[in-house]
């Protein structure tokens, strides 16, 4: 679940960038979600969150979502989003690769020695961790549809 918009608030600014699924593109990506930070005053670590967060999901589309040196479509939307008192930043990574649900990984086994650890696939684990609310759900039009929220902490004022 998201955090919706209120009814009585005016639209939510929002940025949105299309693209290949390929690494070259992950600059424009990452600018995205720091203009959105930047825009709405977002305090430093909730912003290298989100970056990271952004950055997990869109190199896991890119190394995974279509076939070796066959990259398709990936977009990514940001919206920040008020209800009531609580604000978010919600991202959403749209993408026509495979079908694959991210949130049916399980959790890696933290108490597993780190030399049995498998290479790679904490990147999901690190999204759950740093954001608040994950949805999934596989649309007919738009493909793979991931949308993280992250609850903003109110600014304290001295």
């Amino acid at each position: 679940m998201t955090v919706p918009p209120r009814s009585d608030a005016p639209p939510a600014p929002t940025g949105r960038v299309s693209c290949t699924a390929e690494r070259a593109c992950l600059p424009r990506l990452l600018a995205l979600i720091d203009d959105a930070c930047e825009r709405h005053g977002v305090d430093a670590q909730t912003g290298h969150d989100l970056r990271l967060i952004v950055e997990e999901a869109c190199v896991n589309v890119m190394d995974y979502a279509y076939p070796p040196g066959r990259p398709g479509p990936l977009t990514l939307q940001i919206e920040a989003l008020t209800e009531g008192t609580r604000s978010a930043i919600v991202i959403s990574l749209e993408d026509q690769g495979m079908p694959f649900d991210p949130l049916a990984l399980p959790p890696p086994d933290q108490n597993a020695a780190l030399e049995a650890m498998p290479v790679g696939g904490l990147g999901v684990h690190l999204i759950r961790e740093l954001s608040d609310v994950q949805h999934y759900r596989r649309d007919p039009e738009r493909g793979n549809v991931f949308t993280i929220s992250k609850y903003l902490v109110p600014q304290q004022h001295t």
